[in-house]
C-alpha cells in the first residue's frame, strides 16, 4: 500500500469519524446521563462493531450480504427495529424525567446500568447498520490489491485503523455531552437529550427500513 494510498484512506476514515450516526447518538445520551466513561464503554462497542464489519469485509462476507436482497432486507430491518425499540424507549424515558410529569420526580436518581449493557448497546448499533458493511465493502477493495491470505494483515491493519479513529471520535463526543450535561444540570439537560435521541433514532430506523440499498 503506497502512502498516497494511505492517506486518502485516512482522509475517509477521518470524515467517518466526524460525521454523526446513530451509534454517536447513543454514545452522546449514555455520556449525558450516567457520565463519560458510559459514553465511552458504548464507544468501545461501537468501535467492536465497526472493526468486526472491517474483517467481515475483508473475509468476503459482507460482499456476500451486499450480493443477498433478502440478507441485506433482514438485516436492514432488524437495525430500523433496534433503532425504533431504543427511540421509543428514550422517548418514554424523557417523558418520565420531565419536571412536570406526575409518573416520577425529576429529581429522583434514574437506574445505574452496567457496563455490559452499555457496551452492548454500541455493539449491535454497529452490527445491525448495513451501511457499515457497504462501507467497507465499497471502501477496502480500492486500497487492498492482494487476494486471499496475503492481504489478510492489510485488511486487519485498516479496519483497526477505522475502529481506532471511531473510538477516538465516539470519546471525545462523549466528555463533550458529560461535560455539558454537568454545565446546564442534569435534572434539565437529560429529558431534552434523551428527547432529541429518541427522536434521531426514530427517524434514522424509519430511513433505514424504507430506504433503498443505495
Amino acid at each position: 500500500m503506497t502512502r498516497e494510498a494511505l492517506l486518502s484512506y485516512l482522509g475517509v476514515v477521518a470524515m467517518i469519524t466526524v460525521t454523526p450516526g446513530p451509534d454517536t447518538a447513543i454514545v452522546l445520551r449514555n455520556a449525558a446521563r450516567h457520565g463519560w466513561s458510559a459514553g465511552v464503554r458504548t464507544g468501545v462497542g461501537s468501535a467492536l462493531g465497526l472493526l468486526i464489519w472491517g474483517l467481515a469485509a475483508g473475509l468476503g462476507i459482507a460482499v456476500i450480504l451486499a450480493a443477498s436482497a433478502f440478507a441485506f432486507t433482514v438485516l436492514k430491518l432488524a437495525g430500523a427495529a433496534y433503532l425504533g425499540y431504543l427511540g421509543i424507549r428514550m422517548l418514554w424515558q424523557a417523558w418520565q424525567r420531565h419536571p412536570g410529569s406526575a409518573i416520577i420526580s425529576a429529581t429522583e436518581p434514574h437506574a445505574a446500568v452496567s457496563a455490559r449493557a452499555l457496551f452492548r448497546q454500541g455493539l449491535i448499533t454497529n452490527l445491525l447498520n448495513p451501511k457499515a458493511a457497504a462501507f467497507f465493502t465499497a471502501l477496502l477493495p480500492q486500497f487492498v490489491t492482494g487476494r486471499g491470505m496475503a492481504a489478510a494483515p492489510l485488511v486487519v491493519g485498516l479496519a483497526l485503523i477505522a475502529a481506532v479513529a471511531n473510538l477516538s471520535g465516539q470519546c471525545v463526543f462523549a466528555v463533550a455531552a458529560h461535560r455539558t450535561a454537568r454545565l446546564i444540570g442534569r435534572r434539565y439537560f437529560e429529558p431534552i437529550v434523551d428527547g432529541v435521541v429518541g427522536v434521531v433514532l426514530l427517524t434514522l430506523g424509519g430511513k433505514l427500513a424504507l430506504g433503498n440499498r443505495t
